[in-house]
């Protein structure tokens, strides 16, 4: 079936199908939620998107971007969504699944980071004007990418990946190897799945929240997430991923770069970055340098930290943590909203 209708000037020519729609409530934050209306919608024969909104009211399109390894739940859980939240606030949501990844998996894998961008840019077409598009860890990657090679409204990157491994002992060494045996031929076309490890992880939490203070590549300060929303978003949200995309990361880790980075040096694009204090994954120095080499002349940095926000922040719990709907989802509406 069709789904041309209402979803922007170029859809019909975008080849979209609706797959279901409904009617749906979903717990924004909680105690709260919110009546919106849900597609579930394939561009082409390969793309995986879910499209929220507000039944009456649809305000500009804002782009969700996962990350490595990741799927459509990192912007969705079952007691905290803030795909849902947005949605409430009157926006168009879109949230992509990468190829490979989620409903997206029957697509196939990745076979280099660029094959992400070129699947942004297939979304962004589809929509028929520019999105916001915001991203978390490789999804902000993959939003940069995509500002240097489409129109976009702006980009926001949570926790973004932009320099990578720099800061980082632990994923730095895991990269160098990584990059050696790329070198030496001894990887092919592999693909991973996470959720093992993430159900592993969940199950540390349950034993200490020290598991968050210990491991180098922690993905949460402790204490940010209930125990059962971290279980369920370690659960739903670790995917496959292919182990060419890690491969492109090893080689801007050993070189030091990011591929788009000098047309994104050249792109005036207003953009908001957010890094969290004890993102080990991502650390603020490697996050910060895309609002440092970023060529906007409309930028911001938002640092959260304990002494401005009374917390520590690790990078899961950037998007859903207690405390993100307070200092992350709302400077994120705000910052859209003035824009």
């Amino acid at each position: 079936m069709s789904a041309s209708a209402g979803l922007g000037p170029n859809a019909a020519a975008a080849n979209w199908e609706l797959e279901g729609e409904e009617v749906v409530e979903q717990t924004t934050v909680p105690g709260e939620r919110a009546r919106i209306l849900k597609s579930r919608l394939r561009l082409g024969s390969r793309l995986s998107v879910v499209r929220k909104r507000l039944p009456c009211v649809e305000g500009p399109p804002v782009v969700l971007v996962h990350g490595f390894a990741q799927n459509r739940y990192t912007w969705h859980s079952s007691g905290r969504s803030m795909s849902a939240w947005l949605a409430s606030q009157g926006l168009d949501v879109y949230v992509l699944e990468l190829r490979g990844h989620g409903n997206s998996r029957a697509s196939g894998s990745p076979e280099r980071f660029s094959d992400y961008v070129d699947d942004a840019a297939e979304l962004a077409a589809a929509i028929g004007e520019p999105a916001f598009w915001v991203g978390h860890s490789l999804g902000g990657a993959v939003s940069y990418a995509l500002a240097t090679r489409t129109p976009v409204r702006g980009v926001v990157g949570i926790g973004a990946v932009y320099r990578f491994a720099q800061h980082n002992r632990v994923v730095n060494w895991l990269t160098r190897a990584s990059h050696l045996a790329r070198a030496r031929g001894l990887f092919g076309g592999v693909s991973v799945r996470t959720r093992f490890a993430g159900q592993l992880l969940g199950r540390l939490y349950s034993i200490s929240d020290i598991a968050g203070y210990a491991f180098p590549v922690s993905g949460w300060a402790p204490g940010s997430l209930e125990p059962e929303l971290l279980a369920e978003r370690l659960e739903r949200g670790f995917d496959w991923t292919s182990l060419h995309v890690w491969l492109d990361m090893s080689r801007w880790a050993h070189e030091g770069g990011f591929d788009y980075a000098q047309a994104w040096a050249a792109a005036d694009v207003p953009l908001l970055v957010i890094t969290g204090d004890l993102d080990h994954l991502m650390p603020p120095p490697d996050a910060r340098a895309a609002f440092t080499e970023s060529g906007s002349r409309d930028k911001q940095l938002l640092e959260l930290e304990p002494w401005n926000t009374g917390a520590h922040w690790g990078h899961l719990d950037l998007v859903s943590g207690k405390a993100a709907p307070e200092h992350v989802w709302a400077p994120v509406r705000r910052w859209i909203g003035e824009r």
